[in-house]
C-alpha cells in the first residue's frame, strides 16, 4: 500500500456507473490518486450510492491504492444525518468491518471543503484521526484574502493533509490563470507545510458543438506546467476525468454520442449523431462507429494499453456486449484515462 500523500498525480471523479466501472478494473494505480464525489442528484438512491462506493474503496485498497472520499454532496440527502462528516463518518463504519472474513478492514483519506462550518471540519478532522490516514482539503475560493482567512481554520498537523486548489472548469491557461493560482499557493504554502498541494482543475466544456472528431488543448497539464515553472514545482496535476467539472442535476438525454479521449498534451474529441437502430439499438450502432474512427486515428493508444481502449476495440470490430449503456462510453474512456495518468506519472 503506497503511503498517503505520495501520489504525483491526482483525478476527481463522479461515484457514476461509468467512473466507478473503470476503477474497478484498474490494477495499477501507485502514483495516481482517485478522488471519489459522492452526489445525492436523485437519479440513485443514497443506500446504492454508499454500497458503490464501499466497494470501490475495497477494490482499490486490494490494488495498493487509498481512496479520497468526498461527501459533501451528500450534505442534504434525505437519508444522510449530520452532512458530509455524517455520510463520511457512514462509509468507515462500512468498511471497518469486512464484508467476508478473509478481508481487512479498508482505510481511507476524508475529504473536507474549506468553506465547511466549523463543526464539520472538527469532526471530519477527527474522523481522520481513527482511520489513520490524514485528511485532504479542497479549496474553491479563488480570493487570496478568504483564502488566507479560511487556512488557520483547518484542525491538525499540516503534515497529515492533502490540500487541492479546485479551480474547476478552465477554459484556456493564460498568465491571468496561471499567476491566480500561483499566489494562492504560494499563500498556503508561506501558512504551512501541508503533506501535498494540488492543482485541480478540468477543461472538457459541458458541451461540444460540433461532430466528427477534432482536438483541443488539455489546459489543465499547461496549466499546471506554468504554476510547476513559476516555483511551485512540488504542486501536483490534478484533472477530473472525462467529464465536465461541474456537477449538474438529472440526467440529460443527447441526440449525440461523444467520446472524450485523453493524449499527450491534448483531448481528442469524437461526436456522432445517434444513428437509427437496426438489430442493435441507436447508442449501440453509434459507439461502434465512433469507436472505429477512434482505433483508426493516430491517437489510439493500442488495445493493451487499457482494458477502456480492448472495449472500444472490440465495439469497433463487432464485439462487445452491452453497448446500448449510457454509461460505456465514459466507463472506456475514463479507464484510458486512468492509464494515461499511471503513465504520466511513472
Amino acid at each position: 500500500m503506497a503511503p498517503a500523500g505520495t501520489f504525483r498525480t491526482l483525478v476527481t471523479l463522479r461515484a457514476k456507473a461509468g467512473e466507478l466501472a473503470a476503477l474497478g478494473r484498474a490494477q495499477e494505480l501507485s502514483r495516481v490518486q482517485p478522488l471519489l464525489s459522492l452526489d445525492h442528484d436523485g437519479t440513485a438512491s443514497t443506500e446504492y450510492l454508499l454500497h458503490r462506493a464501499v466497494a470501490t474503496a475495497r477494490h482499490l485498497h486490494t490494488i495498493g491504492c487509498l481512496v479520497m472520499l468526498d461527501a459533501a454532496g451528500l450534505s442534504n440527502a434525505p437519508e444522510i444525518t449530520g452532512g458530509a462528516a455524517g455520510a463520511l463518518g457512514e462509509l468507515a463504519d462500512r468498511l471497518s468491518f469486512p464484508a467476508d472474513l478473509f478481508q481487512s478492514p479498508v482505510p481511507f483519506v476524508p475529504v473536507v471543503h474549506l468553506d465547511a462550518p466549523d463543526g464539520q471540519l472538527a469532526q471530519i478532522a477527527r474522523l481522520a484521526d481513527e482511520l489513520g490516514a490524514g485528511y485532504a482539503v479542497r479549496v474553491t475560493t479563488p480570493d487570496r484574502h478568504s483564502f488566507a482567512e479560511q487556512l488557520p481554520r483547518l484542525r491538525g498537523t499540516p503534515a497529515d493533509i492533502d490540500l487541492i486548489l479546485d479551480l474547476a472548469y478552465v477554459s484556456n491557461a493564460d498568465n491571468r490563470l496561471a499567476d491566480l493560482a500561483s499566489e494562492l499557493l504560494d499563500v498556503a504554502r508561506s501558512q504551512a507545510t501541508f503533506r501535498s498541494m494540488t492543482l485541480l482543475s478540468g477543461s472538457i466544456p459541458k458541451a461540444l458543438a460540433q461532430t466528427d472528431q477534432w482536438e483541443q488543448p488539455r489546459y489543465e497539464e499547461l496549466l499546471w506546467g506554468a504554476v510547476a515553472r513559476a516555483g511551485l514545482s512540488e504542486v501536483r496535476l490534478g484533472d477530473y476525468g472525462v467529464v465536465h467539472p461541474v456537477v449538474e442535476p438529472g440526467l440529460r438525454r443527447s441526440k449525440h454520442l461523444s467520446v472524450k479521449y485523453t493524449c499527450g498534451g491534448h483531448w481528442l474529441y469524437l461526436r456522432e449523431r445517434m444513428l437509427e437502430p437496426d438489430e442493435e439499438s441507436s447508442r449501440a450502432r453509434t459507439l461502434r462507429v465512433v469507436s472505429r474512427h477512434l482505433v483508426s486515428s493516430s491517437s489510439f493508444a493500442g488495445p493493451h494499453y487499457s482494458w477502456g481502449d480492448q472495449q472500444f476495440v472490440e465495439a469497433a470490430t463487432n464485439g462487445g456486449s452491452g453497448l446500448g449503456s449510457t454509461s460505456k462510453p465514459v466507463a472506456f474512456a475514463t479507464s484510458h484515462h486512468l492509464s494515461y495518468l499511471a503513465n504520466w506519472a511513472a
